[in-house]
């Protein structure tokens, strides 16, 4: 996904071909599949969203967003990969 550019979670170097798409909204719960309900993760963090400690969402500017687990951050602060970022 040109958007994403690689993995989206952050601090995450994996360039595209090592991804997955991952629903942001599962597909079971209503979520469409289309760009804007999709991240590309690694598998490594393909699987620590689907443990359910940490959590994606898509930001008013249509980029990703990660929200840490609350005994990581009580704030739950959202945070993006930088490392992918595109002009």
């Amino acid at each position: 996904m040109l958007r994403d550019g690689g993995c989206a979670f952050p601090g995450c170097d994996r360039p595209p071909r090592w991804c997955d798409g991952h629903h942001v909204r599962h597909w079971a719960d209503g979520g469409t599949t289309t760009l804007s309900n999709a991240v590309l993760l690694c598998g490594h963090h393909h699987r620590l969203l689907h443990q359910g400690d940490w959590t994606v969402r898509i930001a008013a500017d249509g980029r990703p967003e990660f929200l840490p687990p609350d005994w990581m951050d009580p704030l739950r602060t959202p945070r993006r990969n930088l490392y992918h970022r595109r002009c």
